[in-house]
């Protein structure tokens, strides 16, 4: 069973190289083997795993509820073996070449939906095999009818994802999945003009994040009228990274208002956000399916967040930042600054009264250089990364001790999403928003919005500051 879990865990962490690094040989194969199961609960005959399906005997039918080495099979097993499900042959062929012996709890639950064309939201982790879940039914559904072969031919499914370590991660998934199909991942920071060389070859999948599908279908080099499934994975990340904005613009080229031929939509998310509910409504059917595979005792308690509101004049914020981040973060908590200008970021990264390391991140810093400052702040190489609310679009941002905001945010969901990355290990999280008299109106609209209260404080006085700095010190 245990082993049966770990490679549970293989799967989707191969799938999702940015928060395990597993690569791409190194997936733990489950202990138990495929089961000849004699009743098949849909489409039986279609695949069954390299046996022929003749009919067994009792005898038979008891020595496939074991594996090759004589041991019973675990119940996840039994209920994932290939012919409960309509696999074709090449199908089950190249999910055993990946090492996978029968489908998991996640793809069990979500294959018989997705297959018949429901719509769906799933609420499920990084690690369970999601990416498979959509994967494995969206190829058999697109491999059930004639190959369209034409040069230039739309996209049929379309795989938003927040990063391009994701998207890399999920377009090699399908690949691994299908010979037949011509399978595409578009993310930003690369050449165009590879892009739309494939564009006219011709695209079967498209997996890609937000800002670059974006621009293609603006410069109408790529079509969504033909788009048959849409897959939004990690919704909540895509929330939280800024990009609600820019998914719903690529959905309207897809979907018509009151159309029965609407794309079958699929959103998975760790969380659900009351976005995920929105987004749910304006697109999907209204008999859209849920189906919840972290469950009450897996799921994580919620993470409360202390907001706090700390008026400021503006030419005061440089001074008061440092102590702000001692008092509530200390010398070696992380600490995120988000604030609206690049002018901004640059004078209270290099401010002196600033005793903390810190790096900025806005529009003129290189994709590269980006990159490798979020590596260092990850890794703690510094402790406070300021950064314009524009450049913090589209990058995964690590979990902190602290977030502050420079101003009351205009965009209230990036700002919730963003005080959860706050608090770790079950910590009660702090997230600051700075603000000026004349924005008190601002902070009120943020609260009604965010049905939130924020604690007004004062500024750290030197009592807290040196209180703080002996706590440090004692660490």
């Amino acid at each position: 069973r245990q082993k049966a879990k770990r490679r549970g865990e293989g799967e989707a962490a191969q799938a999702e190289p940015e928060e395990s690094g597993l690569g791409d040989g190194e997936v733990e194969p489950p202990l138990a083997k495929k089961a000849k199961k004699v009743a098949a609960k849909s489409g039986g005959g279609a695949g069954t795993a390299g046996e022929a399906p003749s009919p067994a005997s009792d005898g038979e039918a008891a020595a496939a509820e074991r594996d090759g080495h004589g041991e019973e099979l675990t119940e996840e097993a039994k209920e994932g073996a290939f012919s409960n499900f309509p696999l074709s042959q090449n199908t089950i062929n190249l999910l055993k070449a990946r090492g996978v012996k029968y489908l998991f709890p996640v793809q069990v639950k979500t294959f018989e939906p997705i297959y018949d064309g429901k719509d769906l939201i799933a609420q499920a982790r990084t690690g369970t095999g999601k990416t498979f879940s959509f994967a494995v039914p969206l190829i058999e559904k697109l491999q059930s009818v004639s190959p369209d072969g034409r040069k230039g031919r739309a996209p049929k499914v379309l795989v938003l994802v927040p990063t391009r370590e994701l998207a890399t991660q999920v377009a090699k998934d399908f690949k691994n999945l299908t010979r037949k199909l011509s399978v595409a991942c578009f993310y930003g920071g690369t050449p165009y003009k590879e892009q739309i060389d494939l564009l006219k070859s011709g695209i079967d999948i498209l997996v890609g994040t937000p800002g670059r599908i974006k621009d293609h279908v603006q410069n109408s080099k790529l079509d969504l009228s033909s788009v048959k499934h849409v897959v939004l994975d990690e919704v909540d990340h895509m929330l939280d990274m800024g990009f609600a904005e820019q998914v719903e613009e690529i959905l309207a080229f897809a979907y018509k208002k009151g159309s029965e031929n609407n794309p079958q939509t699929l959103l998975f998310s760790a969380t659900c956000p009351r976005w995920v509910y929105d987004v749910g409504k304006k697109y999907m059917k209204d008999n859209y399916e849920q189906i919840d595979l972290i469950g009450k005792k897996t799921q994580r308690t919620a993470m409360t967040v202390e907001h706090l509101a700390i008026q400021c004049r503006s030419s005061q914020r440089a001074g008061v930042l440092g102590d702000i981040i001692q008092v509530y973060s200390g010398s070696r908590g992380r600490t995120i600054v988000f604030c609206e200008t690049k002018k901004e970021a640059n004078e209270l990264a290099m401010n002196a009264s600033l005793k903390q390391d810190a790096q900025s991140l806005h529009g003129d810093i290189p994709q590269k250089q980006r990159e490798i400052t979020l590596k260092g702040f990850r890794n703690g190489v510094f402790e406070v990364l300021i950064a314009t609310n524009v450049a913090a679009r589209g990058l995964d941002i690590p979990e902190v001790d602290l977030v502050i905001q420079c101003s009351p945010p205009k965009d209230v969901d990036s700002y919730i999403h963003r005080s959860g990355r706050t608090g770790r290990a079950g910590r009660t999280g702090i997230c600051i928003c700075l603000f000026q008299r004349r924005e008190e109106d601002l902070l009120k609209q943020v609260e009604n919005k965010a049905g939130i209260t924020f604690k007004r404080v004062g500024v750290p006085s030197a009592t807290d500051v040196i209180k703080a700095s002996s706590n440090d010190a004692k660490k």
